[in-house]
């Protein structure tokens, strides 16, 4: 996956798969944040409707 390639989004507060977007909300709107495969996240970020887990971001973290 390239760095700027991206299956989720975030989008009103939640993450979604870009299938699982609501009804008339596209990746292209301008309230959806793409999740790039570059991005760091702590966890994997979960669909919040089919709760994939989008495990294609950097997981970074580790014990402090």
């Amino acid at each position: 996956m390239k760095a700027f390639d991206f299956d989720a989004v975030a989008y009103d507060g939640d993450v979604y798969c870009n299938e699982c977007l609501p009804e008339g909300v596209s990746v292209d709107d301008d309230d959806v944040s793409p999740i790039f495969a570059d991005s760091e996240w702590d966890q994997a970020p979960v669909c919040c409707v089919c709760e994939t887990a989008h495990d294609y971001v950097n997981i970074i973290g580790g014990e402090s």
